[in-house]
């Protein structure tokens, strides 16, 4: 049995876009090589025998797992994250954690010492970004620290998926996911060259301030297994909160922090993204460029605008190329390769 292992775990649904990220990080991890010791990953939607499987999972694991192997643990693991520490220092093993979720860096838990004592007692970490990197620092982690920079999203392109060339005069801005607040307050942008497409959850006509002057176009809510070949749009936006001006509240802060998967749904959608400057994967969507940054939505209109069409194109080609390596596992695979 190789000495580099990980824990499958049970999820409410094989096609539940809250699981999807970790369901493709256990993959990965097989692919390069680490082995599961616990049960098969199951998708089993009761939470009382989900939990069940996954403790007896678990306790299966720990009688399983040789002294001196590497085990790959995702947080948050439920309640069974310390039980999982426990087990590896009884079997004097070393323990790589892959951050998916802090409440430590979300408004509504605040600084939580438990959590931070948990994560210390890992040998490694690979958590989102350079930003999120600093805050563990800040804390006094000794770990061994890298950064994952995007969650990939394993999936096969579907040649049926509609994608439409763009109409530079008209050029479709996607907002996929819940309907925030701000969601709404787009119709009072100054009109330009474009408008939003909205696809997910929460959606309400009824807020929508003039129906026959809206440059909002709802298109439905569709399962996580199936909204990439439903999305056709030219940007992908990454915003979040109440306001167009700033991301604010919990969420919006928390961007300054998180690796959003809907930013690589985007890419696998083939849009390049426009998302808040102050958010962590701004560096990246810069760096590569695969889209532009704003301070505010009201900077879309002049932002758009001044895009030629051949810029758009080499944005699209970048896409092509990080998307590559997002839907076939680079990203989690490259940090792996980094710590061993």
């Amino acid at each position: 049995m190789s000495n580099k292992v990980y824990i499958a775990r049970n999820y409410r649904s094989k096609f539940d876009a809250a699981g999807k990220a970790k369901m493709d990080c256990e993959t990965i991890l097989e692919n390069n090589g680490w082995k599961n010791i616990g049960f098969k990953q199951t998708w089993i939607a009761n939470s009382i025998l989900g939990t069940l499987i996954s403790a007896l999972g678990v306790t299966w694991a720990i009688l399983r797992l040789k002294s001196g192997s590497t085990v790959c643990l995702q947080y948050p693991f439920n309640k069974f994250y310390g039980y999982c520490l426990w087990g590896a220092k009884l079997k004097n093993s070393k323990v790589l954690t892959l951050v998916h979720d802090l409440k430590s860096l979300k408004g509504k838990y605040g600084h939580s010492d438990k959590e931070v004592k948990l994560l210390k007692q890992s040998d490694q970490l690979i958590v989102h970004n350079d930003k999120m990197a600093a805050w563990f620092h800040e804390q006094n982690f000794n770990s061994e620290i890298t950064n994952i920079e995007a969650f990939d999203y394993l999936h096969t392109d579907n040649p049926n998926a509609k994608r439409t060339q763009t109409d530079y005069e008209n050029i479709r801005v996607v907002f996929a996911g819940n309907m925030g607040p701000f969601v709404y307050e787009l119709d009072g942008l100054e009109r330009g060259n474009f408008k939003f497409d909205l696809y997910g959850v929460g959606y309400d006509a009824k807020k929508v301030k003039d129906i026959n002057n809206t440059i909002l176009d709802y298109k439905g809510c569709f399962p996580s297994n199936e909204v990439i070949d439903h999305i056709d749009g030219d940007f992908g936006l990454v915003w979040y909160g109440n306001t167009l001006d700033s991301c604010d509240g919990v969420t919006g802060k928390y961007l300054m922090f998180n690796n959003p998967h809907k930013l690589s749904l985007y890419l696998l959608c083939d849009m390049p993204i426009i998302i808040w400057d102050k958010a962590a994967m701004a560096d990246l969507v810069e760096k590569e460029g695969i889209g532009f940054s704003i301070s505010s939505l009201r900077d879309i209109k002049d932002r758009l605008a001044e895009l030629t069409p051949a810029q758009i194109e080499q944005m699209k080609q970048n896409v092509q190329r990080v998307k590559a390596d997002v839907q076939s596992g680079q990203f989690l695979t490259k940090a792996l390769n980094r710590l061993s």
